[in-house]
């Protein structure tokens, strides 16, 4: 059964309790419906750009445990100052806070910065306390580029896809623009760029597809690995296996006839 629901707003009429209701309801379950089949993570925006020799998280909407939560600008790089050098840490949402005013309950979720070994909510970004710089998309080594110290590690914020949770979209900027780079894509290059270039990320499956499309092994047992498995599949160089060259048939040795000869046979000659 399908049901739709249409207000009426009667002029110089009050809104009542049901239809404030209605108008609050629909924009939530449209979004619970859109995005059912979707893991935790970042559903749109929070981009990580540099401004100024600082790192800022743009504004966005991210699904966590089957309710949307909108962000505000941030500034990561006034978050992770004052630590102490060297060590490891992570950017993590903390506990939720619930406020109430006017009947109108706000939950807000801050972001946190941990140890890397200390336990926390949805991850986003890993670093090692000091200058950090974000990884550049065009590294001649992708993987020692978002994997090095000095670098925001984003290999483990989820960006929210049908299925579960893949890379975040600058990880993939970078396999899209090595992609383009080769001299001779293979058919499943090509396959993973139009849909790169079309929505900018792809999920984890697609990429397992990818990978065994280009006679690689496929490897999960870390999103460090998988990344490994991804670039080197990238990498390999498309194999044209020609058939084996046939033989020419003999020639035969061609009769008279075939060579257009006529024979007359008379007896009065």
């Amino acid at each position: 059964m399908l049901t739709r629901k249409e207000l009426r707003f009667e002029r110089r009429s009050i809104l009542t309790a049901a239809q404030l209701r209605a108008i609050e309801k629909f924009p939530r379950e449209f979004l619970r419906l859109m995005f059912l089949d979707f893991g935790d993570g970042i559903i749109s925006g929070l981009d990580f750009i540099e401004r100024d020799d600082e790192i800022f998280f743009t504004e966005g909407l991210v699904k966590l445990n089957n309710n949307f939560f909108f962000a505000q600008t941030i500034n990561l790089s006034k978050l992770m100052a004052g630590l102490t050098e060297g060590k490891r840490y992570k950017i993590v949402l903390g506990t939720p806070q619930r406020t109430a005013a006017e009947n109108v309950i706000t939950e807000k979720i801050s972001l946190e910065v941990r140890e890397l070994k200390e336990s926390g909510g949805l991850e986003f970004g890993r670093f090692r306390a000091g200058l950090v710089r974000l990884p550049e998309f065009n590294a001649e080594d992708l993987f020692a580029e978002f994997t090095k110290a000095s670098r925001l590690n984003l290999l483990n914020v989820p960006y929210s896809t049908r299925g579960g949770a893949t890379f975040h979209p600058l990880i993939f900027k970078a396999i899209l623009s090595r992609l383009q780079r080769k001299e001779k894509p293979a058919p499943a290059d090509f396959a993973l760029m139009i849909q790169l270039a079309d929505f900018g990320i792809v999920s984890l499956n697609a990429l397992k597809v990818f990978v065994e499309c280009k006679d690689v092994t496929w490897r999960d047992g870390s999103r460090e690995e998988i990344l490994q498995t991804v670039l080197a599949a990238v990498d390999k160089d498309w194999e044209i296996i020609l058939p084996e060259k046939i033989s020419a048939p003999e020639k035969v040795q061609q009769t008279e006839l075939e060579r257009g000869g006529i024979f007359i046979e008379d007896d009065d000659l």
